[in-house]
């Protein structure tokens, strides 16, 4: 999937979790990330699209986004500063994550690991060695062929 000229050089990869952190949730989408229907616009080829009507800090200064992703990956944004203004081309979005690390932050992790010991402990009492276990303790054993 060809990218615009503006966004080809960049080797900066625009993740939807970073955009979400950044711009929160979009206030319209269209299309899905499962569809297999694929839109155009403007000339871009797409499958889900995200539409931000009222930013308050975007990175291009302006109120409303769009921002089209096929799959996963992102494809493309325009942005504009109100209704009556056409929409246009921006890369400032995708030099806004460049310094966002797209990694999920480390698990604090306190709870201390099971110790083996090498002891099998079961569940349930096995009758014989046709039974399988897997009832209530203080159950009798039923045996599915009786």
């Amino acid at each position: 999937m060809p990218l615009p000229g503006e966004l080809r050089g960049m080797s900066t990869r625009v993740i939807r979790n970073t955009v979400v952190a950044m711009l929160g949730t979009p206030d319209r989408t269209g299309g899905s990330l499962n569809s297999p229907v694929e839109l155009e616009e403007f000339g871009i080829r797409y499958n889900e699209k995200w539409t931000y009507e009222h930013l308050v800090s975007d990175p291009a200064g302006v109120a409303q986004r769009a921002i089209y992703w096929h799959r996963y990956d992102f494809v493309s944004t325009m942005v504009r500063r109100n209704a009556n203004e056409e929409w246009r081309l921006d890369t400032k979005l995708a030099e806004a994550v460049a310094p966002e690390d797209d990694r999920l932050p480390p698990i604090e992790d306190h709870h201390l690991p099971n110790t083996p010991t090498g002891l099998y402990a079961g569940a349930s009492e096995v009758k014989d060695s046709t039974d399988l276990g897997g009832y209530i303790m203080g159950q009798t054993a039923r045996r599915a062929m009786d």
